[in-house]
């Protein structure tokens, strides 16, 4: 068939289409009377404007209460017009609705406009009375409440344009809130639950009297909610009482926060906070997993003068967080705790989406679960085996908190995971993460000050370096800490390595509750009345406690190992500055610096222990490493305590002291430092 055919045939088809949808088409007067808007009510009152085949106007549309016959919504003019025919000639007609300058009017004097409303995808068979009162956010207490939104019928778009409400605080004082545009695309509405594929919120403020919020944009994709029983009759959103298990989300984002809160003045200074953030992102939620948690471009700032506190964070992100795994965390913690406090539920409809989209992923953590019983396996939760923790993983970039001159900064974490083809992690490491502090010129450089001697040593801040890097091997159950380290630059290093087995049957028995309970005994030990007869806490009980939990896992080998970078001599430098003040003219720096001086200190420190490892009664044991901790500290280099037990042992053993050292296979040695 040639293209002049195609056209011609094609509009044939037109034309005999054409009067078949005419035929079966709804008259406007049809739809009016189906929705109620023939002729006005007692409760349903307007002034039509115009009534033709596609286009009908209403003006002064109010909605009354039947009982008090007060107005609960009122709208300045609507607009009902047919859409084009896009689908089968059998398809349902599908009609646009234009709700323009809305009102409504709580019953606690909460008002609230509405510039627009347009609602596209309506059909004949919409309830029209159920949308109208969800969008204008009826006054749920009201006789002319609106009906369960499961029943409205309507698959389509929702746009709402300059929304302003009052909202009445517990103290009765007012607070405004603004809404430039709320956009719904791909909304669907049926009794097995509601769904959209887009969901913008744009330019959202509440103001009252002592803050301001204001968010620039909170969106979403792919949002749906299974079924409505969380959802009352208004359209009212309670984050504490939603059941996020039926909740499933593509991706959200949060952009532009910024929030301004006066707090209490003290000796006539403002301690205002203020809180900013250019984005927070949530990506692939269901009931079992999120995607991915991001933060970025945060800054607080609280307090004036030497109270104020300057806290900044360049960016955070969890990857892969399950959601199974820390909801029967929080089930298990909730049977710890008496009670959990509740938070303040949302309002209407209009700003439930506000809601919801900036308190969900708070709301999800610390709504009250209810643990499953029995307990769950960790095997059921955590398919990633015995490394998993839950989140797959995590990276944050440039955190820093500032107060009274002292600055703290983190520079970046790290972590990763790598998995076998099973599934199962057999490696997860963290790149190493500065951590430094840096202490103000004027605390240093304070006369008679006991920092003052230290200033050499830490003028240029402490750094802590820490960092970890362990393996699972699934076919011999074996999990190696390579490397867990700590290191304070310019001072001294920490760094242990083990092997365990027998993880993979802990993986296998271990409870979320059992997990727990070394947790739920401490706590139950501080609830004890206080008095008289108070018991001081027994900390081999509860390390006894907290190890039995690993019945089964054995450790296997290890080593423990101390190296000196230079803190040795520092710390004997001030010593010495102290012992022998320099001569005049000369500088504690060159004084910390004098090598004869500093031996002759590292000297007198290590000669002490050398003579307690002398002693009769010290065991082999403890002679070697007494002076292997003398040699260190003498010479520096690197003291290790190698751990190879005869047998390996079980980790509840480890509780036990008697014979312990021996049981390791504990050796020392030393390493003298690599000469420059």
């Amino acid at each position: 068939m040639n293209l002049k055919s195609l056209l011609a045939a094609t509009a044939l088809c037109s034309v005999m289409i054409a009067p078949a949808y005419a035929q079966t088409a709804p008259k406007m007067s049809d739809v009016l009377k189906s929705w109620q808007l023939d002729k006005p009510s007692a409760t349903t009152q307007f002034v039509t404007k115009s009534v033709s085949e596609d286009r009908v106007v209403l003006e002064n549309l109010v909605f009354k209460d039947k009982e008090t016959n007060k107005v609960d919504v009122s709208f300045g003019q609507l607009v009902l017009q047919r859409m084009p025919q896009t689908g089968a000639p059998s398809d349902q007609a599908r009609f646009s609705l234009t709700f323009e300058n809305g009102t409504t009017l709580s019953k606690d004097g909460e008002k609230t406009t509405i510039g627009k409303i347009e609602a596209t995808g309506l059909t004949q068979s919409s309830n029209f009375d159920t949308l109208s009162k969800w969008v204008g956010g009826a006054n749920k207490n009201s006789a002319g409440a609106t009906p369960n939104i499961a029943n409205a019928d309507f698959n389509g778009d929702l746009r709402i344009a300059n929304v302003v409400s009052q909202i009445k605080g517990s103290d009765g004082t007012l607070a405004n809130s603004k809404i430039g545009n709320i956009n719904l695309i791909g909304i669907s509405l049926t009794p097995d639950g509601w769904s959209t594929t887009s969901m913008e919120l744009l330019n959202f403020e509440v103001v009252d009297s002592e803050s301001n919020l204001k968010f620039g944009k909170i969106s979403a994709a792919n949002f749906k909610i299974a079924g409505w029983q969380t959802m009352p009759e208004d359209g009212s959103m309670d984050l504490v009482d939603f059941d996020f298990k039926k909740l499933s989300l593509g991706s959200m984002l949060i952009e532009n926060v910024t929030m301004d809160i006066k707090l209490p003045a003290e000796k006539d200074q403002p301690q205002n906070f203020s809180f900013g953030m250019d984005r927070m992102e949530l990506a692939d939620w269901t009931d079992k997993n999120i995607g991915k948690f991001g933060l970025s471009g945060m800054k607080g700032t609280t307090g004036v003068g030497e109270k104020r506190v300057d806290i900044s964070l360049e960016s955070f992100t969890l990857e892969d967080i399950n959601v199974a795994y820390f909801a029967a965390l929080g089930g298990a913690f909730a049977k710890i705790m008496p009670s959990l406090d509740k938070k303040p539920s949302g309002r209407s409809a209009l700003l439930g989406f506000a809601e919801l989209a900036s308190g969900s992923a708070l709301a999800a953590t610390i709504a009250p679960v209810a643990a499953p019983t029995p307990s769950p396996k960790l095997k059921d939760l955590l398919p990633g085996g015995p490394l998993d923790g839950g989140i797959g993983a995590i990276t944050m970039s440039k955190f820093g908190i500032e107060a009274m001159g002292f600055n703290f900064t983190i520079d970046q974490i790290a972590t990763s995971s790598t998995r076998n083809a099973d599934g199962i992690i057999t490696g997860t490491r963290m790149v190493p993460t500065t951590m430094k502090l840096t202490i103000p010129d004027a605390l240093l450089n304070q006369p008679n000050s006991p920092m003052a001697m230290f200033a050499p040593l830490i003028a240029d801040g402490i750094e802590l370096v820490v960092r970890y890097d362990a393996t699972y091997e699934p076919t011999t159950d074996i999990v190696k800490f390579k490397e867990l380290g700590y290191e304070i630059k310019g001072w001294a290093g920490f760094n242990l390595n083990m092997a365990m087995n027998g993880l993979a049957n802990f993986y296998r028995e271990q409870t979320v509750d059992s997990l727990m309970a070394p947790l739920a005994a401490d706590l139950k030990n501080l609830n004890e009345p206080k008095g008289k007869g108070e018991k001081k806490p027994d900390d081999m009980e509860q390390l006894k406690r907290t190890l039995a939990i690993y019945q089964g896992v054995r450790f296997l080998n290890g080593a423990l190992e101390l190296r000196d970078q230079g803190g040795i001599a520092k710390a004997a430098g001030v010593f010495a500055s102290m012992m022998a003040p320099p001569t005049k003219g000369a500088t504690s720096r060159a004084a910390t610096q004098d090598a004869q001086a500093l031996a002759q200190v590292r000297q007198s420190w290590a000669e002490p222990l050398r003579q307690s490892a002398a002693e009769k009664n010290k065991s082999i044991m403890e002679r070697q490493f007494l002076i292997s901790l003398a040699r260190w500290i003498e010479v520096g280099g690197a003291m290790t305590a190698v751990m190879q037990p005869p047998v390996p042992i079980e980790i509840p053993a480890l509780a036990d002291p008697k014979d312990l050292p021996t049981r390791l296979g504990i050796t020392f040695t030393n390493q003298p430092a690599a000469k420059n």
